[in-house]
């Protein structure tokens, strides 16, 4: 991972805390709120287990591990019991992490002696203002997070490569980005650009900037009162109908359903 887009990444976190849990995770919405489903997760089991159920796998949290979840991809959890446990809810700046889940399939990695203490740093100091507690703050995570970046399938090179090509979707993805565009910052042909991509990233250039919509979408629609046409135009979309059918399509669920948190209790893969 040397000297690419993901190397210098910086991390804000939002919460972080060590404490109890048990029946109430039954009864969480994940999309109850805007801060459930927006920000990439860590966690720590110190006492018993509990399980996640993702859009694309189910995660059995057990003491030992470290898990990291990222944003948007919760649709459920189960506990039978009482749980301690480390967490952190975090943004990072770079794009890594909203393309993680198509650079590897990892969400757990083997806990060390040091893992414990990295996250009762963060605890400790992600709310001080202090040079020094950044500091620890971002070394603490870099650490944590160092197991999940080494399984990152795509060779190094190639992600450096698509450097500016990522920083201009993260600006322009609601707007309707031509493929020709994105090729021309890479200075290559539209179909090889395409290519490329896929092979990299294991998605499409297409699907990844849909994707990104739905996210954004999913926010919009639980943050604000935005009518459905509203978010539509937003986004890019040639009409509502469009984004109807397409958020329908990809999310499983219409967007008023969403809006009124009528979650689906299937637990198939949309992402």
């Amino acid at each position: 991972m040397n000297n690419t887009v993901f190397e210098n990444d910086s991390y804000s976190v939002v919460f972080a805390e060590r404490r109890d849990i048990g029946d109430e995770w039954n009864r969480v919405k994940w999309d109850n709120t805007h801060k459930q489903i927006q920000y990439h997760r860590l966690y720590l089991l110190t006492e018993g287990e509990a399980k996640l159920y993702l859009y694309d796998k189910e995660l059995l949290l057990t003491p030992g591990k470290v898990y990291f979840v990222p944003a948007f991809s919760v649709r459920e959890s189960r506990i039978d019991g009482i749980m301690n446990k480390y967490y952190i809810h975090f943004q990072a700046s770079s794009p890594f992490f909203s393309l993680y889940r198509y650079l590897s399939g990892k969400y757990s990695a083997e806990a060390t002696e040091e893992s414990e203490y990295l996250f009762k740093t963060v605890v400790e100091n992600y709310s001080s203002n202090s040079m020094s507690a950044r500091f620890k703050v971002q070394g603490a995570m870099n650490l944590i997070l160092s197991d999940f970046l080494a399984e990152v399938s795509a060779d190094s090179g190639d992600l450096m490569k698509f450097d500016k090509v990522l920083k201009y979707i993260d600006e322009h993805f609601r707007e309707n980005i031509p493929l020709s565009k994105l090729a021309s910052i890479m200075n290559i042909s539209s179909m090889y650009f395409s290519n490329y991509f896929k092979s990299t990233f294991n998605i499409s250039p297409k699907q990844y900037i849909l994707n990104k919509k739905l996210m954004e979408s999913q926010r919009l629609l639980l943050e604000n009162n935005l009518s459905i046409k509203e978010i539509a135009y937003a986004l890019g979309f040639e009409n509502e109908n469009y984004f109807s059918e397409f958020f329908t399509a990809k999310a499983g669920i219409s967007a008023l359903k969403f809006r009124k948190r009528e979650l689906p209790t299937t637990r198939e893969s949309i992402l």
